[in-house]
């Protein structure tokens, strides 16, 4: 598997299950047109944005349906409880062409990671679904470590753009920023979203 950052917002999603796994696998693809199948419903769900819900036993469907519905979107998730009609689902996805990822097997030609995120960063981390504790233990590990990251991204941003019209060489405006992200007064500030203006002036 190899990582990338995607701009799916033009794409469409279509999730099998609204259970807890179907609305925990949704919730990552927030500000995505999603469409979810699923005979029950957690009230979870309707919380969810741009979400169109087909309340439906997918066991009724014929083959010819459910590909008919598979073949309008462009990523496939099975997270029903039901692995057999998970793997039937893939099955389908696959003959059609879709990205598919499966919620009861180690069958998906896509993964969806763990993340941190704030207003300017997102952080993923996966073990391929062999140990998922980790992702969990190292996500947890990563909000304590990096409080206030989002104020620290902002203010590097404002600054790189002000070295670049007074520090002409570049490796010297890479060290003046590595400087700053080490400074722990400065990332003490924006840990108490505090401004740093004063302490980032004496790297000018």
């Amino acid at each position: 598997m190899i990582p990338l950052m995607l701009d799916l917002s033009a794409k469409r999603i279509l999730i099998f299950g609204a259970g807890a796994v179907g609305v925990r696998k949704a919730r990552h693809f927030s500000g995505c047109r999603m469409t979810v199948v699923s005979r029950s419903l957690s009230p979870d769900v309707f919380s969810l944005p741009q979400l169109s819900i087909k309340q439906m036993d997918v066991a009724d469907l014929e083959d010819d349906n459910l590909v008919k519905l598979i073949e309008k979107h462009d990523f496939v998730i099975a997270a029903l409880s039901d692995a057999v009609q998970n793997d039937r689902i893939i099955r389908l996805a696959k003959s059609a062409g879709k990205w598919y990822n499966c919620a009861t097997s180690d069958d998906a030609n896509f993964l969806i990671p763990s993340t941190v995120s704030g207003d300017e960063y997102t952080i993923a981390v996966s073990t391929s679904g062999r140990a998922p504790a980790v992702p969990r233990f190292i996500r947890e590990d990563l909000e304590d470590r990096y409080e206030g990251l989002d104020n620290m991204i902002r203010l590097l941003a404002s600054l790189r753009e002000q070295l670049k019209t007074t520090v002409p060489d570049q490796e010297k405006r890479a060290e003046i920023l590595r400087a700053v992200l080490r400074d722990e007064n400065i990332r003490q500030r924006c840990r108490e979203n505090r401004n740093a203006d004063d302490l980032v002036a004496g790297y000018l």
